[in-house]
């Protein structure tokens, strides 16, 4: 696959590379497909909450709180080894 980027973009890209933040353009490119993925993703989510939001599927505010609470202990509970 061949990719062309405006120089600014291209010129950023090699940066992060001779900064040594980066291996390779490969693994720069790879790195900004997978935060795409991971956008499109999130975009995918916040849609179904608008659309169970607009059809009235809501949890209080409370009980969503109370939930937090609940995993919150037991996750430590479990990590605490008891």
């Amino acid at each position: 696959m061949n990719i062309n980027l405006p120089p600014d973009q291209q010129a950023f890209v090699e940066s992060l590379v001779a900064s040594g933040r980066f291996a390779s353009t490969d693994e720069v490119i790879g790195e900004c497909v997978q935060l795409l993925i991971s956008r499109e993703q999130l975009r995918e989510q916040v849609q179904i909450g608008i659309e169970q939001a607009d059809a009235g599927d809501l949890i209080d505010h409370d009980m969503m709180f109370a939930d937090l609470r609940t995993r919150a202990a037991e996750f430590q509970h479990a990590s605490s080894g008891q």
